[in-house]
């Protein structure tokens, strides 16, 4: 976040924080939502895992990663619907730079949405099925050594649109990377 704040101030002044404060503030609602699904999967998964059942534990993988992927569509389809009055509700001073930025930066960052689901879900499962190297590997690089250098990189090709691909860009690829470590580990 402190990277994001930087980059986007040096860009766009204080008017793109602000923006940034909205969308990273929803941001954190959908990963709430997505971190509810892997907790309630969690106790399951790593029940299963007890007691040797692998076709329980993909069952539960199934019906979570369908609960991931039905809810980022819900998500993404209101934020590109509904970004309009969503950044309006953030922007009491009826700022048209901040909605502008707001506006464009939602729909371009949510795009991550099923792939933060998807990575947050198979950290968990690491966890769950006592891997923790894994999950501890995919935490690293969404949180920290992909998405600095990734947020450096894709700013300095395409300006704002560039902060806002960083984030969906790091977790798609970590969830490429997840998927075949899923595929290997498994």
């Amino acid at each position: 976040m402190i990277t994001f704040n930087a980059i986007i101030l040096r860009l766009k002044g204080n008017t793109g924080v602000a923006a940034y404060g909205v969308i990273a503030n929803l941001s954190l609602v959908a990963v709430a939502v997505y971190t509810g699904i892997a907790q309630g999967v969690q106790p399951l998964i790593s029940n299963s895992h007890g007691q040797n059942d692998e076709k329980g534990i993909q069952q539960l993988m199934k019906y979570s990663l369908t609960a991931v992927l039905s809810i980022s569509v819900v998500i993404y389809a209101l934020i590109f619907i509904f970004a309009q009055p969503v950044a309006s509700v953030f922007n009491t001073e009826k700022n048209m730079a901040l909605q502008q930025i707001a506006v464009a930066g939602l729909k371009l960052y949510f795009t991550s949405s099923v792939f933060v689901g998807y990575n947050i879900l198979l950290a968990t499962y690491f966890t769950s099925v006592e891997k923790p190297l894994p999950a501890h590997i995919l935490s690293v690089l969404r949180g920290l050594a992909l998405i600095i250098p990734m947020a450096f990189l894709l700013s300095a090709l395409w300006q704002m649109t560039g902060v806002w691909l960083a984030y969906p860009a790091t977790e798609c690829l970590v969830a490429a990377i997840g998927f075949f470590v899923y595929k290997w580990w498994k």
